[in-house]
C-alpha cells in the first residue's frame, strides 16, 4: 500500500524533472498537488484520531458486565449502575441502593422492588431489597 510521504517523495520527483523541463505549467501543478496531497494527510490524521476515540466508545470494556437483574455492573465494584445511561451516553449512572417495593409484584411481574435511575428514570426490577 502507499503512504502518503511516497506520493509526496513522487511529486518531488516530478517537480524536479518539470524543472529540467522547464515548463512552470506543469510545475505549478505539481505544487498544487503536493499541497493537495499534503492537506489530505493531515485530514487523514484528523479521521484516524477520530476513529480511535469513536472505537474506544462503542467498545465494552473487559471489566463492564451486566448482572442477572440487568444492573451494570464494573468486575471488583459492589456499586450498580444503570444500563441504559451506560448504553446511550457511555456514562455511568448509579443506581439507589435500595429499591421501592412493588405493591402489584404478584400481579404483574415476580420482582418485589423497582430501582429506577434518578439521571434518565430507567427502572430495573429485582428481588432484592437491597443492591449493594
Amino acid at each position: 500500500m502507499i503512504s502518503i510521504s511516497d506520493v509526496i517523495s513522487l511529486i518531488e520527483n516530478a517537480i524536479k524533472l518539470s524543472k529540467k523541463v522547464k515548463d512552470k505549467d506543469l510545475n505549478n501543478i505539481l505544487l498544487e498537488l503536493q499541497a493537495a496531497v499534503l492537506q489530505f494527510g493531515t485530514q487523514n490524521l484528523e479521521l484516524q484520531d477520530k476513529y480511535s476515540k469513536l472505537k474506544k466508545y462503542i467498545e465494552i470494556p473487559d471489566n463492564v458486565y451486566l448482572d442477572d437483574d440487568g444492573f451494570l455492573c464494573r468486575k471488583n465494584d459492589k456499586v450498580k449502575y444503570c444500563a441504559s445511561c451506560w448504553n446511550k451516553d457511555r456514562r455511568l449512572s448509579l443506581m439507589p441502593k435500595k429499591g421501592t417495593y412493588n405493591l402489584m409484584a404478584g400481579d404483574f411481574n415476580t420482582k418485589s422492588y423497582t430501582y429506577e435511575c434518578s439521571a434518565c428514570k430507567y427502572q430495573i426490577y429485582s428481588d432484592k431489597e437491597q443492591i449493594y
